[in-house]
């Protein structure tokens, strides 16, 4: 149950209140960036919307697809990695959480105070990486019995 572990670890640092905040920066300055392009802060948030969730699939899969690949890591890389693979997956569920949360005018044209919302969003992503452990290990546990 490591990979449960290093996800409740990671989920619990995702607590502390800054963090849920500076991890929405990316996916704002990306939608600030697209939406000089396209000239619309609400396609731009849709963009970032659609662009974090299907990138959260797909990542998710890779490494979920990757898990069984015997590499020899030690301890303390695998556990590294694995932060890095939470913090990726945090950031884009967190962006994504709070665009849904705010919808796209919202987050366009809010308030000062429409940056609360990410309390919310912060722990729903901050669930996310603890279930991303558990499927880890249950996948290294169904791994290791069918290869018996």
């Amino acid at each position: 149950m490591k990979y449960t572990k290093y996800g409740l670890i990671n989920a619990l640092l995702s607590l502390i209140p800054i963090f849920p905040t500076l991890t929405l920066f990316p996916g704002v300055i990306t939608a600030m960036a697209i939406e000089n392009t396209v000239n619309s802060c609400e396609t731009s948030y849709f963009i970032v919307l659609w662009s974090s969730i299907i990138l959260t699939i797909v990542i998710t899969a890779l490494f979920l697809l990757r898990l069984d690949k015997k590499t020899v890591k030690t301890k303390k890389k695998e556990k590294i990695n694995f932060g890095l693979l939470s913090l990726l997956i945090y950031t884009l569920i967190n962006t994504a959480g709070l665009i849904l949360i705010l919808g796209t005018d919202l987050a366009c044209h809010g308030d000062g105070q429409t940056i609360l919302a990410c309390l919310l969003s912060g722990p729903i992503a901050s669930l996310f990486i603890i279930v991303l452990g558990l499927i880890s290990d249950l996948k290294i546990k169904i791994t290791s019995v069918n290869s018996v």
